[in-house]
Formats: structure tokens, C-alpha cells, sequence
């Protein structure tokens, strides 16, 4: 990764280059989302959103000048690449993106043609993000990804006089919204000319109850029949989830790995070796993915990645970490992880256990009555300095049960 494109961490950080005839969308979220920004490089969401739409077939200066939009000569830097030598679009020596870095090298390409590509990508969905990830801010009004997709329900549907009245839309902007409707993606919705801040802050404040699975912040941010469930305790994110109050046929019955569990239920257990388990509701277990980019380099200094876990019961009872590892010695690298409450697990000795797997179960140190909602820690550490290389991302899978 080049010294410029490290220095371009996210783009909360540097100010949008906008070409005329767009509407400006801000590029600061608010405080509260800040922490769920994603460092825009190769692997990430956000990287992997933004090369995909620049392969895609019908790519053309236009897109980029005016919808993104990009500067021309930065649009004009990316369509020259992709065209290839003679400069045709769709013949044999066309050229495809591979990386955020090949984008990055490109001449007139910077820290402000990364941000609008990323916030583009962003707003239309071509990033892959947990529902309470920052989508983007719109006349000042910010959006998660289940914000947007309630939102956006209700401006796909309602009728015009149901806007104005029962969502409080100004009705310049409703009108307009029903003109241009159906929308696919919020960014279309945020930069239409007659919608302005208090017309989404309106509709995003009508729209605050949750649905299932949805992320909370608390008491009465859920809807009927759910409740909010797994915000940390330390802070480490702002939401739980909405999860259902009502019972589920099945739950707490026996279940293996031919025999499942009923919908709306998971089967507990087998991921820690048993053969047979006992199902409990879905919600109650969680994938979560941190895509650390950590360079592991040839010393003995301990370094440290964190995955903050919410919306699952109360104390953990499956535990599997999934890694992504490039090392050239991972039989010398020392993994351990910590629950929320400070509980370790020695999650891999390399030295005496050699190249750590893929997945690896955890079933040795971490107790099964702490904390399981909060700020996991990965620990790597490379007690002989020898062999260097990347933890590029790592997996966190989890059930849980009340304690």
C-alpha cells in the first residue's frame, strides 16, 4: 500500500471533490457512527464495493463525472485504464481493477476521488455492511443500513397524502419522491434537489422503530412484540438488536447435525464438538467479521486487533474464531483472545502446536458464564521475531444463552 493511500483512513477525514451539477452530500457522519467507518482498502467492504462498480460493464464517464461525481480528470484517469490502449470501450484490451491500490495510482486520483467513489459505493448498496453500518450522511442527516431500508419502505409505498401527514414530508419533497419513485438505494433519495434535511430527518424519525434483527439503543426503539437486547455494557458500540419477546416451538429441544431445528431456532453446541445439541432462538447466535489489515512484522512486539459483539443473550456458549492469515512462519505466532470481561483463551501456541488452522474452536480458558456482548480482543504475538506477514481479517462465532 502506497504512503498515500495509508494516510487515507476513511472518509470522514478529508473534504468531498465534487464536479458541477450535484448535490453536495456531506462526508462526516455523525459522532455517534464514526466508529463504524471501514478503512477503504483491498479486502475491505468498502474496497471491494468500489472495484466492483468500476468493473462493471456499463462504466462510462458519465457515471463517474456526474453521479459519483468525480472530478473529469480523475473520471477521465479511470476510463482511460479501463478501456485499455485503444481507448474503446468492451474490446479485447480492456482492463479490469483488482485492487484499491492499482485506483489509488492512478494520475489526478486522490484522497478526494477515493472518498466520493467510497461514499457512491456506500449509498447504493455495492457495500456489504452489518444493518448498523454507516451507509452515509445526507443533508446533514446521517444513515445507518436499517435506517435506510425503513425509509425507504415507506417512501416506495406510501401514498402522497400518507407522506405529508403521517411522516411529516414537506410537500415540495413529497411530491418529488413520488415522481422519482421506486428508489434502490438511499443515495438517489439524498440527493434529490427538492428533499432537504428536515424532509429525511422527518421520515428517519418516523421510522426509529426497529424490526427484527434491526440494531436499538434501547427501550422503545423496537417494535411491537420486540425488545432490545445485547447493547454492551462498555461502550464498545452504541446499538443492540431488536429481538422477539414471543416463544418459538422448539426451543430447548435436542438437535444434531441431522437433525435441525425448527425455524427461527439454531442449534447450539456442535461447534464446540458435541454431537448432539439443543436449539435455541437464532438470534441468540452472531457471526462478526473485524477486517483487521494488521501487519504482523519480524519482532516480538504484541499486537492486538478488536471486534465489538452486540445484540446476543448473556453469557457465551459456543466460541469459533476464523482467521485470514498471511504469514510466511505461522507455525511461530502466539494467538490469544479475550472475552469483554477480561477472560483469555489460549487460542493457538504455534510453537507447539505449529501452523494454526483456519478455524479453531475455542474450548480451553474463556468460562461460559461471562460477558458476551462487548469488545472481543485478538492477541498476536510472535515470541521469536521470526517470519513476518498479515492477519487480513478474522471471524468471531458465537452462541450465547441467559446466564
Amino acid at each position: 500500500m502506497n504512503s498515500r493511500l495509508r494516510r487515507f483512513l476513511s472518509f470522514s477525514s478529508v473534504p468531498l471533490l465534487l464536479s458541477c451539477g450535484a448535490a453536495a452530500v456531506s462526508d462526516t457522519p455523525a459522532a455517534a457512527l464514526a466508529v463504524q467507518t471501514q478503512e477503504l482498502a483491498t479486502g475491505t467492504p468498502a474496497g471491494i464495493g468500489v472495484v466492483l462498480f468500476l468493473n462493471e460493464y456499463s462504466l462510462n464517464f458519465n457515471v463517474l463525472d456526474t453521479q459519483v461525481p468525480l472530478n473529469s480528470q480523475a473520471a477521465q484517469s479511470i476510463i482511460n485504464y479501463r478501456y485499455g490502449p485503444d481507448g474503446i470501450a468492451h474490446t479485447a484490451d480492456d482492463r479490469r481493477f483488482v485492487s484499491i491500490e492499482q485506483v489509488d495510482d492512478l494520475m489526478y486520483v486522490g484522497p478526494a476521488a477515493l472518498t466520493a467513489l467510497e461514499t457512491y459505493a456506500r449509498g447504493t448498496g455495492r457495500v456489504e455492511l452489518p444493518v448498523d453500518g454507516w451507509v452515509g450522511t445526507f443533508q446533514g442527516v446521517s444513515f445507518n443500513v436499517a435506517e435506510a431500508r425503513r425509509v425507504l419502505a415507506v417512501v416506495n409505498t406510501q401514498s402522497l397524502t400518507a407522506l405529508q401527514s403521517t411522516y411529516n414530508v414537506p410537500a415540495v419533497a413529497a411530491n418529488a419522491m413520488v415522481a422519482a419513485r421506486p428508489f434502490y438505494d438511499i443515495l438517489k433519495l439524498g440527493r434529490l434537489p427538492a428533499v432537504d434535511a428536515t424532509a429525511l430527518q422527518n421520515l428517519k424519525t418516523a421510522t426509529q422503530l426497529g424490526e427484527q434483527g434491526d440494531p436499538c439503543t434501547g427501550a422503545g426503539t423496537c417494535g411491537t412484540n420486540l425488545h432490545c437486547e445485547g447493547k454492551p455494557y462498555d461502550a464498545s458500540s452504541l446499538y443492540g438488536r431488536c429481538v422477539t419477546t414471543l416463544s418459538i416451538p422448539g426451543d430447548g429441544a435436542s438437535c444434531s447435525r441431522f437433525v435441525p431445528c425448527e425455524d427461527g431456532l439454531a442449534c447450539h453446541g456442535l461447534d464446540s464438538g458435541a454431537t448432539e445439541g439443543w436449539c435455541r432462538p437464532a438470534w441468540m447466535s452472531g457471526e462478526f467479521t473485524a477486517y483487521a489489515d494488521l501487519t504482523l512484522q519480524g519482532n516480538t512486539t504484541p499486537q492486538t486487533v478488536t471486534q465489538p459483539v452486540v445484540g446476543l443473550a448473556t453469557v457465551p456458549e459456543d466460541i469459533t474464531v476464523e482467521l485470514d492469515l498471511a504469514h510466511n512462519n505461522p507455525s511461530r505466532l502466539v494467538l490469544t483472545l479475550e472475552d469483554p470481561g477480561g477472560e483469555t483463551a489460549l487460542l493457538w501456541d504455534g510453537p507447539n502446536e505449529g501452523t494454526p488452522p483456519k478455524r479453531i474452536p475455542v474450548t480451553r480458558g474463556i468460562p461460559r458464564d461471562g460477558t458476551i456482548n462487548g469488545l472481543w480482543k485478538l492477541h498476536v504475538v510472535n515470541p521469536s521475531g521470526v517470519g513476518n506477514g498479515k492477519l487480513r481479517e478474522w471471524k468471531l462465532k458465537l452462541t450465547s444463552r441467559w446466564d
